[in-house]
């Protein structure tokens, strides 16, 4: 019977920051640093915006008191209350501007078909964060042999921030997970192995073998009385 697949969603944003306040500070610090990166990383590396527009990405910012209405807050350029502030520049004329994502099409005039792309890539940015929350509430941690093992190790092979998030016993995504616990009992095994004592094998000449294999032979013959 086939498995029936788990509709993804998000969580309601009383969730999110019901969840958010279990973190320690250096948690939510890791976490905000990584949503920055992604973010920047998302139009730089995609280049998104594309030759259709004179509009260049410049820089993301992230109201870290969007929630908490406390302190230096971030605005969009018609004067809303942002927690995700993208800067962009008109090649051509100099002009910034300073947006929330569903501002693009308004005032960069950014076509249609970019907008639908950049607002299912930001969703899927958005459910990752989601989902380690998620998992973060289900108690979800790195064993801690595991995890001294790892902070040995060059993580470039796995996703960025996997290193900063085992620091701070954030979850790491589920691909991360099981190709560290298949890397660490290869380690395992192999410790084990070279803790085994080294059995010495007698080297045996062709005059032995050949004489190994008479007996075997004459074992053999007796056996049936021949």
């Amino acid at each position: 019977m086939k498995r029936e697949q788990t509709k993804k969603t998000v969580l309601s944003k009383e969730e999110r920051q019901r969840i958010w306040q279990l973190l320690t500070p250096a948690q939510q610090a890791v976490l905000n640093e990584h949503v920055r990166y992604r973010q920047t990383s998302l139009f730089t590396n995609s280049n998104l915006l594309g030759e259709s527009t004179d509009w260049e990405f410049v820089a993301y910012n992230l109201n870290e008191n969007y929630d908490s209405h406390d302190g230096e807050q971030l605005f969009c350029d018609c004067g809303r209350r942002l927690k995700h502030q993208y800067i962009l520049q008109n090649q051509s004329s100099g002009k910034v501007l300073k947006l929330g994502i569903s501002h693009f099409a308004d005032h960069a005039q950014i076509p249609e078909p970019i907008m639908r792309q950049l607002q299912t890539q930001i969703h899927q940015l958005n459910f990752g964060l989601d989902e380690t929350l998620r998992r973060y509430r289900r108690g979800v941690r790195l064993n801690a042999n595991v995890k001294a093992w790892l902070l040995t190790q060059k993580t470039h092979r796995y996703t960025p921030f996997t290193r900063e998030y085992a620091e701070v016993d954030l979850p790491l995504t589920v691909e991360d997970t099981y190709a560290i616990r298949n890397a660490f009992a290869r380690y395992e095994r192999h410790q084990v192995k070279a803790q085994q004592p080294v059995v010495k094998r007698t080297r045996r000449t062709k005059k032995v073998k050949k004489a190994e294999n008479q007996a075997k032979v004459n074992l053999y013959l007796k056996a049936f009385d021949w």
